[in-house]
């Protein structure tokens, strides 16, 4: 039984490369999760020593769901007492949602490609709300992390800009956004998946509990194929718990860079023989990025990670 039967979430069906049974989870709360495969769905209460998140891979075993596959890729956060909450699991991309006004902020875009890298997930940077008076500086700004390599899309949910680019970069993969509330996020997800509030209605319905409750989280599939998962709390994740280890090897800008670098665990400070430093020197990395640089690095240092989420700087 299909939940989607004019959509169906065939696409991220997982194959056993050993014919095995396996299936992906597509919704979860609580306990309960729905898990798809090539048989069809089954709800079910995962394992009491089995921690399940929606895009894990499940093997089953005489035809029941029973063991969590290893993962390919994770999102984490911290918890509020201190460990780590995996939030999803094997997704091909992290979507990065800003918008163009007070809302542009490089140094959250920074948090989060750098979060992105360290979940082991590519990314792709939307800036929505390009019909707003002024947008063209933030559009410009934008291109900087084109020539870095990253996947920059500039669209309007409103006016529909953009978003048929955006649909042919999220087909086909398993895809998570992230970014500020009041960037668009919902606007851009009811733009790519037509009659959406229907369509989580239906897995929200089978797990007996609202779409908007905090813990609850879905795969949702997109009309071209691939899908991407729904969640209050992926939606709303701050990347926090990044070592400083983390942000010196995967700064947007300066990956490539610090391949030069005379030590292998510098940190693009004080080091002799820092890449980074001398690109600095020679403006082939500009001054601001490398400023942005050490204000994240030191807000992690002094455990001020979340700081730069309230803040309204550009």
């Amino acid at each position: 039984m299909s939940s989607f039967p004019d959509n169906p979430l065939d696409s991220i069906v997982p194959r056993d490369p050993e014919g095995r049974q396996v299936g992906r989870v597509v919704a979860h709360h609580g306990k309960v999760v729905r898990i798809v495969s090539a048989q069809g769905e089954v709800e079910c209460k995962r394992p009491h020593r089995q921690e399940w998140v929606v895009g894990d891979i499940i093997l089953f075993e005489k035809d029941r769901p029973r063991t969590l596959l290893p993962r390919s890729s994770q999102l984490v956060r911290k918890s509020p007492g201190g460990g780590e909450d995996v939030l999803a699991a094997n997704m091909d991309l992290m979507l990065i949602v800003t918008a163009c006004g007070d809302f542009f902020k490089k140094p959250l875009i920074d948090r989060f490609l750098v979060a992105a890298a360290h979940a082991g997930v590519n990314s792709l940077i939307a800036l929505n709300k390009t019909d707003l008076p002024g947008a063209e500086k933030d559009m410009e700004a934008l291109k900087e992390y084109a020539s870095h390599g990253f996947g920059a899309i500039a669209l309007s949910a409103v006016s529909g800009d953009g978003m048929e680019e955006l649909a042919e970069a999220l087909r086909g993969k398993l895809s998570i956004m992230a970014g500020q509330s009041g960037v668009g996020k919902t606007s851009i997800l009811n733009q790519l998946i037509p009659d959406m509030n229907r369509k989580t209605g239906v897995l929200s319905q089978s797990t007996g509990k609202g779409r908007h409750t905090t813990s609850m989280a879905l795969t949702v599939p997109l009309p071209g194929g691939g899908a991407v998962i729904d969640s209050p709390g992926i939606r709303q994740f701050a990347p926090t718990g990044l070592e400083p280890e983390d942000l010196a090897r995967r700064f947007p800008g300066m990956e490539n860079l610090a391949d030069g670098c005379k030590f292998r665990d510098c940190m693009h400070e004080t080091e002799p023989g820092c890449a980074v430093k001398a690109a600095v020197e020679k403006n082939a990395l500009s001054a601001e990025r490398y400023a942005s640089y050490l204000k994240i690095l030191e807000s992690i240092r002094d455990g001020r990670e979340q700081e730069w989420w309230r803040r309204p700087e550009k």
